[in-house]
């Protein structure tokens, strides 16, 4: 396991495992967390063998967003100047990435989510590839009700996952929306009555992925994230370069014949990347 100042790591059985790890900060993120979490995914995918990954947090609140200390600590706060904007901009620029590493990442990502969820930690779920819930999650655009725009990712990516205009009334409102409401609404792929429950379901989603050839894997999620940015006919066209690079008719025979058997079945990891900065 690796330890992080916001996180912790582990990996079994090619499933990785992200704990939020500062529950008496109610999972806050810290200045350090916007380095240390697109290292570390970007490290587990280079790895080639992670095939699955699940976020999860410890204690009774996903996140609470961001830690306050960067609020009063952090000159990009308080810029005065074009210089010190210039800089903000800079600064801006590496916490969207590292949201943004979780969709560059070569497996998928399943966030459980127990109780509050506000922030940046609304922006970190919605980079993920799905999610699920305990009954009594919520979830909160907070930066509205602390008078600034939310800058990472929840404005552009919330109302591709639930009707745009009620990603508005969010937005605009800083209302709380409830796991029963996020369940309707499709946000969350389920709800489950206890924390137990939730991490159960979630690692036996992730087993199944695990299952299946990782190269048809990260095909289908590289797919759907371009598709989400493109019209029908760009992506279908860039469907094609995927598949006739990705196709894998061993994979296909043995799948089915695994199917058909009962049997389960090892496919082949990705290969490890160098890395390259």
């Amino acid at each position: 396991m690796s330890n992080y100042e916001c996180f912790e790591v582990s990996v079994a059985d090619g499933i990785a495992h992200l704990q939020l790890a500062r529950p008496k900060q109610a999972n806050s993120l810290t200045q350090a967390f916007w380095s240390e979490f697109p290292e570390a995914l970007e490290e587990l995918s280079r790895s080639g063998q992670v095939k699955a990954m699940v976020i999860t947090a410890q204690g009774k609140v996903f996140c609470g967003g961001l830690d306050l200390n960067m609020f009063s600590n952090a000159k990009e706060f308080h810029a005065v100047n074009p210089i010190e904007r210039e800089a903000m901009q800079a600064g801006l620029e590496k916490m969207q990435h590292a949201v943004n590493a979780l969709e560059k990442v070569r497996f998928p990502v399943i966030a459980a989510i127990q109780g509050v969820c506000i922030g940046a930690g609304f922006d970190l779920i919605t980079a993920c590839d799905f999610c699920l819930a305990t009954e009594n999650a919520e979830f909160r655009i907070e930066e509205t009700n602390v008078g600034m725009m939310a800058d990472l990712g929840v404005l552009q990516r919330l109302q591709r996952l639930i009707p745009a205009g009620v990603a508005r009334y969010l937005a605009l409102t800083g209302d709380t929306l409830t796991a029963a409401e996020a369940h309707r609404l499709g946000l969350l792929v389920n709800v489950h009555s206890s924390p137990e429950q939730l991490l159960e379901n979630a690692f036996a989603i992730a087993k199944r992925i695990t299952t299946r050839p990782p190269i048809a894997i990260t095909g289908i999620k590289r797919a759907m994230l371009y598709s989400r940015d493109h019209g029908v006919y760009e992506s279908l066209e860039h469907t094609i370069l995927l598949q006739s690079a990705f196709l894998n008719g061993k994979d296909i025979l043995t799948s089915v014949q695994a199917r058909m058997s009962g049997q389960t079945v090892q496919f082949d990891s990705l290969l490890p990347l160098r890395k390259t900065f």
